[in-house]
């Protein structure tokens, strides 16, 4: 499923596996009956076990790369600690809400950037040390470390560190129908669940978060 819009520059050696996509015509305002059913019946399937242990490959990902799973901890354990913690996820908005518990779920990292946010195509790369960064709920930059993996644009944004924490300029709006979605997973992800995730994440935004079946970038 990789195409044009994302290319995965990583060393084979460091094991990554992502799958871009992007959607039009979504809607992220609105939380209509085919949404809040399918966000019950993900609630209702979810396994702590079973998620739990599929995310566990990121944390051998950070000691490869000498940074703590605890102060860096991938999106999908920080939204796990967050369900522990509450017993459910906070609700954010509609696209937002779906992807996030598709991520709880599935164990894996789940991203989506606004696309008249950025420029084309996506590289998940290293680091070379400097790039500057303003992390989601922050006001002020702050500088990548050289040899981290990261998300950047075709302008040379840095979209997201690691799968820990997404920029600031690219976070969804209520108003963003365009959206480019990344799924991602580890060193010991299978690829065909990898891509059967992000199959069905696929199927249910077009389901829920839009009137009609949009054609996929």
């Amino acid at each position: 499923m990789l195409s044009p819009i994302f290319r995965l520059a990583t060393p084979p050696t460091l094991g990554l596996q992502a799958i871009a996509f992007s959607l039009h015509s979504l809607d992220n305002r609105h939380y209509g009956s085919a949404l809040t059913a399918r966000l019950g019946e993900l609630q209702a399937a979810f396994d702590v076990h079973a998620s739990r242990q599929r995310m566990q490959g990121f944390d051998q990902l950070r000691q490869r790369l000498g940074r703590s799973p605890r102060r860096f901890p991938a999106s999908p354990q920080a939204l796990l600690e967050v369900y522990l913690r509450n017993g459910a996820l906070r609700p954010i908005s509609p696209i937002v809400d779906l992807y996030n518990q598709w991520s709880l779920n599935s164990g894996l990292s789940i991203g989506a950037h606004d696309l008249q946010r950025l420029q084309l195509p996506v590289s998940l790369t290293l680091a070379r040390g400097g790039e500057p960064f303003q992390p989601l709920g922050s006001e002020r930059n702050e500088a990548l470390p050289a040899g981290e993996y990261a998300y950047l644009d075709g302008a040379g944004q840095v979209l997201c560190r690691m799968e820990y924490r997404q920029c600031a300029a690219t976070a969804l709006q209520p108003e963003s129908s365009a959206v480019l979605f990344i799924v991602q997973g580890h060193p010991q992800t299978d690829p065909d669940y990898l891509s059967q995730c992000a199959q069905a994440l696929k199927h249910d935004l077009l389901r829920c978060c839009t009137g009609s079946i949009n054609r996929v970038a």
